[in-house]
């Protein structure tokens, strides 16, 4: 064992830790052993929404100044009990978190991001919801992205769907829509494909469905095109690896109209807000519904607590 590692046991298994005093955010003066110890400490939270789904993940070895890269293949040196899946055309191997000491190993990796794919096992081909990511142009003012936000929520519940909101983490915001597990990815992105083409005939001066940005210079994307196969997002409550070690934190509607910038949420606040407040998403499954173009009841809704009531308002 090197000499500046540490050998920790996290449930049944022995990780072996390293460089933890690493400044991995500069500005920040944030180190590894900081990383590892979030992902160890809202493991319990963010496993109720990461667990069972194909994960990929961003690692920078050299600080969030440095080089990074995108790994969505487990390693071949993983041990053993991290879990993957084989996927997709190019049958990339998945690391599928099922516990803690998941989320410590891959931490002490510099996996400082961590994505989701939109399903999870055993429905791999089934996503159990839909995301709209509001994509705005460098420099567009939060003020007006929450707006945005507030406007699709209801454009969405026109439609019978109870969305929820988290912060990306970077500049915006997503939206999320709990489904089903019935529905393919086609399906989804159909039905997606209709809801984006009428929000934005409601807003042609300040949104748009046109991905390139040398086309929507003061617009925002509707992104719809998350909903595809091999597409991910960014996970609730992972890091993002920007200044203020952001965190794409779920949170309330009405939460969301009281944030001033997307660094409210950061590594020294998000754990102690959902120790006081709770998970916005706790019972998000709750609010399952039918996806509308397949639709053969009106709505279906379980029983959830009174801290999500909001979503219904």
């Amino acid at each position: 064992m090197a000499k500046d590692s540490k050998l920790v046991e996290i449930g049944k298994h022995k990780i072996e830790l390293t460089n933890l005093d690493k400044i991995l955010y500069p500005d920040d003066h944030v180190i590894k052993a900081q990383i590892i110890e979030y992902y160890l400490r809202i493991a319990p939270t963010i496993l109720r929404h990461i667990k069972g789904r194909a994960l990929s993940f961003i690692r920078y070895p050299d600080g969030i100044d440095g080089e990074q890269f995108f790994q969505k293949n487990k390693p071949d040196w993983a041990p053993d009990w991290i879990e993957s899946a084989k996927l997709g055309k190019e049958k990339k191997n998945y690391i599928i978190a099922i516990n803690e000491a998941t989320l410590v190993w891959t931490a002490n990796l510099a996996a400082i991001e961590i994505h989701q794919a939109q399903s999870r096992q055993p429905d791999f081909d089934k996503p159990d919801y839909f995301v709209i990511d509001l994509d705005p142009p460098d420099g567009y003012p939060f003020e007006r992205i929450i707006q945005m936000a507030l406007d699709c929520k209801i454009h969405l519940e026109s439609y019978g769907y109870i969305p929820f909101v988290k912060t990306t983490g970077r500049k915006s915001v997503h939206i999320v829509v709990p489904l089903e597990t019935l529905y393919t990815y086609d399906e989804i992105a159909a039905a997606t494909q209709e809801i984006g083409k009428s929000f934005v005939k409601k807003y042609p001066e300040t949104t748009t469905l046109k991905i390139a940005k040398g086309t929507r210079p003061d617009k925002v994307l509707i992104d719809i095109y998350r909903n595809r196969e091999s597409q991910t997002i960014a996970a609730p409550y992972s890091l993002r690896a920007l200044p203020g070690a952001t965190v794409s934190m779920p949170i309330t509607w009405e939460q969301l109209e009281n944030t001033s910038a997307i660094t409210d949420y950061n590594i020294e606040n998000a754990l102690q807000m959902v120790l006081d407040e709770g998970d916005a998403w706790e019972s998000i499954g709750a609010y399952a519904t039918e996806l509308h173009t397949k639709r053969t009841k009106i709505h279906t809704t379980g029983k959830a607590p009174e801290s999500l009531e909001k979503y219904k308002q």
